[in-house]
Parts: structure tokens; sequence; C-alpha cells
């Protein structure tokens, strides 16, 4: 037996124990490290990225419209998905008609069904179901005992006419372009 008045002592100091032991820490830090700081930063960074400029997209060039005859146009946007950039994603067409210095915008989607309209000698006609418009977008009858099935006119989009910073002597047409519901009596921007 051992006598009770003897506490048991502790093992020696072990220097290689202690080193394997910081050396696991250590290592482990490391790794957190190495995973946690791209993690974070990918849950970051889309609230450091700057946001869209405004919803107004240069079109055109004003000396590219001739007045009185419409001009189809692509409205083009920078669109971005997580770290992937596509500088030139068409958003959608537009026709554009001059009238001296202003320019009245339309939708090439027809307001029936949504199909892209087309511009044929003096009006404006959807391929699909007969669709007709004058050049400024108004909603009339094709003619031959047919009737226009789009329940309203063209629909026409904001624009504004700025000047151009590369050539001062030219101006630039910008487009807030925006998609409408199909097949309704009013205009009703889709969401």
């Amino acid at each position: 037996m051992h006598p009770s008045n003897q506490t048991p002592t502790s093992p020696e100091y072990s220097g290689r124990r202690n080193f394997l032991k910081w050396m696991t820490h250590g290592l482990g830090a490391a790794f957190a490290a190495t995973l946690g700081v791209p993690a974070t930063l990918y849950l970051l960074d889309p609230r450091n990225r700057s946001a869209l400029v405004g919803d107004f997209k240069p079109v055109a060039k004003l000396s590219e419209l001739k007045d009185g005859v419409p001009f189809e146009a692509v409205v083009r946007e920078i669109r971005r998905d997580a770290w992937t950039l596509y500088p030139n994603d068409i958003v959608g067409r537009v026709w554009m008609i001059r009238h001296g210095d202003d320019v009245k915008v339309l939708s090439t989607t027809c307001p029936h069904l949504g199909c892209a309209v087309n511009f044929e000698g003096d009006k404006f006609v959807c391929p699909c179901h007969n669709g007709t418009y004058t050049t400024d977008g108004v909603r009339t009858d094709p003619g031959a005992g047919r009737t226009n099935p789009a329940p309203r006119d063209m629909d026409t989009l904001e624009c504004r006419i700025e000047a151009d910073p590369e050539n001062p002597k030219d101006k630039l047409v910008f487009v807030h372009y925006q998609a409408f519901k199909p097949n309704e009596p009013t205009k009703e921007v889709r969401a």
C-alpha cells in the first residue's frame, strides 16, 4: 500500500509533445484561413460592387437616323453574374423614328403575343397574326376583311438626346428600355 500523505507527481515536461500540439493547432489555423478568407470574400463581394449607372442606355447616334424613316436599334447592357461579366448582353430591340431633332421610340415587341414587329413598306407588321401599325405605332386594320388582333398600339419608350462626348458635333439617343405584358389592353411593365 501507498502511504496516504504522498501526492502523485506530474509527468515531466516533454518538448516534443508540446511542439506537436502547437504544430497541429497551427496547421488547423492555416487551413481555416485558406478556406475561410475566400469564402468571406465571396459573400461580401456583391455588396462592394457598384450599381448600374442608370436605366437609360445609349442606342444610336442622332446622325444615323434619317428623318421619317424607322431605324431598328439594339439595346445592350452590361450584365454581371457572380464573377462573370457579359459586356454586350442584348436586352431588347427598338424602332426609332426621327422627326427633326425629336425621336419617337417604339418597342419591336408586338403587344398581341410578343412576336417581333417588322417594318414593311410604309407600316409596321407583326408576322405572327398580321398585327398592323402606322409609322407612329398606332394600331390599324390590315385590310382585305381582316382585323388587327393587337389590344393596343405599339409600346412607346422614353428616350433622351444628349451630346456625344466623343464627337461634340453629334448627339446620342438614350432609351429607357422596358418589356411590357402582351395581350393586355393597357401597358403594364413585365416584372
